[in-house]
């Protein structure tokens, strides 16, 4: 009999131990199913994460795509000095800041406004005054209209980027052109002196009776600037009334003393024509 009971707890331990292993081997694999379910989902959600980050980066760079190049000004003496706009407004007519680079080094001058089109900004590289050292030369038109044009220069220093001190126009003429404009019934009269030297008298005879005139001559309606030789070379007429022209005073910039001073002025006269006033329209 006890034979027999033992037996049989023996049936009873063995298909118990059957039974827990059943159970364990299922939760195990249960387990693993859902490690790799978890596993899984998060491959989903680097792959989702890195789908997103490539389309980022595809808006990033799209945004980031350089000016168009028909705003692209290039420097004839070195093609790694580029000019072109911050912005572009009016149909590409308005530049509203400008981006200087030089040689890799670039930098943003948010003030300078100016013109496109067929006024489309000028950028050089040249040894301005003979000492070995170049310097960048910027030239745009910051207006122009009926009897206007308003040409701008600026010298920068390449290595550092930075403006260098220019005369202006204001302070030229003020140090270096004594004028005279003399009106009577019918007649005006224009006596001009540059650095102690008298050009030849102006002497207009028009209808003065509802004239606008000046008592010297003004400067800074019409000024052009360029370069020549080598040289940036400034062009500026003077009027005598509004939108009435007599001569222009022509000098070149050179440096002294810490500044690009005006050197070589003469002041010349001539007939300005109806095409004149119509060329800046």
């Amino acid at each position: 009999m006890k034979t027999w009971t033992g037996i049989l707890l023996m049936i009873i331990l063995a298909v118990a131990t059957i039974s827990t292993t059943s159970s364990a081997r299922t939760m195990n694999e249960s387990q693993k199913q859902l490690n790799i379910d978890d596993q899984s989902s998060q491959t989903s959600a680097v792959v989702a994460s890195n789908i997103e980050t490539m389309n980022e980066a595809a808006f990033t760079t799209k945004e980031s795509i350089p000016v168009k190049g028909e705003y692209v000004s290039v420097a004839p003496e070195n093609e790694n000095v580029r000019l072109y706009p911050m912005k572009v407004e009016g149909s590409g007519y308005i530049y509203n800041g400008m981006v200087l680079e030089v040689n890799g080094k670039k930098r943003e001058f948010s003030k300078w406004q100016g013109e496109g089109g067929s006024y489309k900004p000028e950028v050089h590289e040249l040894d301005l005054n003979g000492d070995g050292k170049k310097e960048i030369v910027v030239l745009f038109t910051a207006g122009h209209g009926t009897g206007i044009y308003l040409g701008e220069a600026h010298i920068i220093n390449p290595d550092t980027l930075e403006e260098m001190k220019m005369q202006s126009l204001d302070e030229i003429v003020k140090q270096h052109v004594n004028s005279n404009v003399s009106v009577a019934p019918g007649q005006v009269t224009i006596n001009v002196t540059v650095d102690g030297v008298h050009a030849e008298p102006s002497l207009m005879e028009e209808d003065t009776s509802e004239g606008v005139y000046n008592e010297e001559l003004k400067f800074g309606g019409v000024v052009y600037y360029s370069v020549e030789n080598g040289k940036l070379v400034v062009s500026a007429s003077g009027a005598y009334g509004m939108g009435l022209y007599d001569g222009d005073l022509n000098f070149a910039y050179d440096y002294k003393d810490g500044e690009w001073q005006a050197v070589d002025l003469e002041y010349s006269t001539e007939e300005y024509e109806d095409e004149y006033y119509e060329s800046f329209d």
